[in-house]
């Protein structure tokens, strides 16, 4: 017997598997209709976020039995790094659209999940839901599925597949979508091989180490300066200006050269340091695949004027100025957190 008229179930499912399709099931044990709501809808492909949200949605609505399919919307809700409040007005929002015409605006509703660690926390945000419980069926990771996945040459990935605890429908849609999309599969485990050689280097130290990094946001005349990154991780996705803190330099002294190596910028140094309107510290723990690392961005608004002249250099393959309005609609094209500092920092100013 139901006990609530609608439930929601938050996840990534990267990918949707059979410890989320069990959760699905109990979820419907306690309301009739349940909202399956996918996060990171708008991230560019990388080995933590590989699947587009129009690809987890079809894995989700594949691995539902045709009894349950009806009873199930599948939506989405786009991340808002360093602006929690306007992410749980998104999910608020998703929700609010459904309730009304599944279940009544009186309707009873039930958030459903597990807490395993901080990246639970979200299921405290909600207090006007009431929250229940899911037992852990199967000590399932969706991270370990994609290593399995990624770890594997393409020859044998099918067998290595078939032993994941996927729902049949799932395995399908990753068998066809791994032949359909060889060069972007062979990218992500380039990519995952180049982590686990990274993250390697420092596997003998007693303590993870903590990287500092700077990042460069320069605005003139309603534009963004941007480079497109030549290296992994990330190679050929768009990103700030920006790299590792030198042992010898300040801060401020490193934002500064990184944006001229890599940009070649044609801006005279004392220009670029009065130009600085304002800095913020970004340290997510997941913001880099890395390891842990926590970057210093630094807001340059140049007078108004001609576009200085660039030229990518260093670790970037090329630099352009991208206008405010175009930037906006490249979330799914920007490396790692870089579009939501952008975001952050032009709300300080």
């Amino acid at each position: 017997m139901t006990s609530f008229d609608l439930a929601v179930y938050i996840g990534r499912f990267q990918p949707f598997h059979a410890g989320h399709l069990a959760c699905v099931g109990q979820a419907l044990d306690l309301a009739p209709n349940l909202v399956v709501l996918v996060g990171s809808i708008n991230r560019p492909r990388n080995i933590r976020d590989p699947f587009s949200y129009a690809e987890r949605r079809e894995m989700i609505e594949s691995a539902l039995p045709d009894a349950l399919r009806e009873r199930v919307v599948v939506t989405g809700v786009a991340d808002r790094l360093y602006n929690l409040p306007r992410w749980v007005a998104g999910v608020q929002t998703a929700v609010d659209g459904i309730v009304n015409a599944v279940a009544g605006p009186d309707a009873a509703i039930t958030l459903v999940g597990h807490r395993k660690d901080q990246t639970s926390d979200y299921l405290d945000l909600f207090p006007q839901w009431t929250f229940s419980a899911v037992e852990e069926v199967a000590m399932l990771s969706a991270t370990e599925i994609r290593d399995a996945l990624f770890g594997t040459p393409a020859d044998e990935v099918a067998d290595t597949l078939d032993a994941q605890p996927l729902p049949p429908g799932v395995k399908d849609f990753l068998g066809d979508w791994i032949a359909r999309e060889a060069d972007a599969w062979e990218a992500l485990r380039g990519e995952w091989a180049f982590i686990r050689r990274y993250r390697s280097q420092f596997a003998a130290l007693p303590y993870p180490p903590i990287f500092q990094t700077v990042d460069a946001v320069v605005l003139q005349a309603g534009h963004i300066l941007l480079v497109e990154r030549g290296a992994q991780p990330g190679r050929g996705l768009l990103a700030l200006p920006g790299g590792f803190l030198d042992a010898h330099e300040t801060i401020e002294d490193a934002v500064i050269r990184e944006l001229r190596e890599e940009t070649g910028i044609k801006v005279p140094e004392p220009v670029l340091r009065g130009s600085i309107r304002a800095r913020a510290r970004y340290d997510d723990p997941l913001r880099s695949m890395r390891g842990r690392t926590i970057t210093d961005a630094f807001l340059f608004e140049l007078r108004p004027g001609p576009l200085p002249r660039i030229k990518g250099g260093s670790d970037a393959r090329h630099a352009k100025w991208v206008s405010l309005a175009e930037f906006q609609s490249l979330e799914s094209q920007i490396f790692e957190d870089h579009f939501h500092i952008v975001q952050d920092l032009l709300g300080r100013v």
